[in-house]
């Protein structure tokens, strides 16, 4: 008796799960999104009652800047033109990975230590400023112009 007590729920609860409606994930993106660079900021799926959803990768500058403590977090990711603006965000990773202008690089020892100023060549008033600038391989042949 027991056994057919066991079988009963064994096979109720296994047709219960595949009756659930399962939601089925998109793998590209569809032919016009919405905003660019699409690949990069949305992701895409289908609900089961045939509505669609997105939902972005991160947060907005603006959501960054209201919550503080997330500024550090995959999350938050600024632009150049804002950590330009703020350059305190500059050396700090919400900043990483973006190219900054040769003057904004020679403007600040904080913008010039960064990746986004490798390769830049700085001119000899900026490398005899201040000897960090001096330093930087941007001023390797500063002292023979």
């Amino acid at each position: 008796m027991l056994s057919y007590q066991i079988f009963f729920y064994l096979t109720t609860g296994l047709l219960a799960a595949n009756a659930l409606p399962q939601v089925k994930l998109l793998s590209k993106l569809p032919k016009n999104p919405i905003e660019t660079p699409a690949p990069d900021v949305w992701a895409w799926g289908v609900h089961p009652n045939g509505l669609g959803y997105k939902a972005r990768n991160g947060l907005s500058v603006d959501q960054c800047f209201k919550n503080p403590n997330l500024i550090d977090t995959p999350a938050c990711k600024f632009p150049a033109e804002v950590c330009i603006e703020y350059p305190e965000f500059a050396s700090r990773s919400v900043c990483a990975g973006n190219t900054y202008p040769a003057d904004v690089c020679a403007s600040s020892i904080v913008f010039a230590k960064t990746e986004g100023c490798a390769g830049v060549q700085y001119p000899a008033e900026v490398c005899s400023s201040n000897i960090q600038f001096a330093l930087l391989e941007g001023c390797a042949g500063a002292a023979d112009e």
